[in-house]
């Protein structure tokens, strides 16, 4: 844009005191109308320029996708390179062989602390629970609460009491006591003492 076309001013229009009144609007539309013509011719000379002849155009794709067949290539040989050296060193699938068996030792062994741990919460005293651990199957929480509810109809927890002889009889439950019988009896110690 020139400096022109920012400023358009219609100076006759004030010295004339609205004699000869000319539209401002009027001047625009017009001057408008005219760089719309200048855009459309200049965008057609664009687009003529900016095309690229097809033998260019199939030159560079044949050469795009020769490198790409280059690039695929040495991606496989350095896969096979890599693929070779760890065959040759062993000691890397040795190493990934005593790392699985140490995690298969270190998950089995959480699963017995979480087996005994529900067998001690169930009643079971400790030794049981050390000797019971194997009879509990699962893995999860909800097939180990299940094992041990098995468990338990079959082996009964730990009792803290003694068992009765069979041939002892049951205990003499002692005689219930009024709240008369106990005001009397306390009667009877008072009654004799002299205060």
């Amino acid at each position: 844009m020139e400096i022109k076309d920012l400023l358009q001013l219609n100076l006759q229009y004030f010295a004339d005191k609205g004699e000869n009144k000319t539209n401002i609007d009027d001047i625009q539309a017009k001057d408008n109308s005219t760089d719309a013509s200048k855009n459309t011719e200049e965008q057609k000379n664009e687009s003529v320029d900016n095309r690229i002849p097809y033998e260019r155009f199939k030159e560079k794709v044949d050469e795009a996708n020769a490198l790409k067949e280059k690039l695929a290539e040495i991606e496989r040989a350095q896969e096979e390179a890599k693929r070779k050296e760890l065959e040759d060193q062993n000691e890397y699938k040795k190493l990934y062989e005593q790392a699985l068996k140490q995690a298969e030792q270190a998950k089995a062994e959480s699963l017995a602390i979480k087996k005994s741990a529900a067998l001690v919460g169930a009643g079971y005293g400790d030794e049981q629970a050390k000797l019971l651990v194997k009879l509990v199957e699962g893995e999860t929480d909800e097939e180990i609460a299940e094992s041990i509810k098995l468990l338990k109809a079959t082996i009964p927890a730990q009792d803290n009491y003694g068992d009765p002889n069979p041939f002892n009889g049951a205990k003499k439950k002692p005689e219930t006591i009024d709240a008369d019988e106990i005001g009397a009896s306390m009667f009877e110690r008072v009654k004799n003492k002299i205060f």
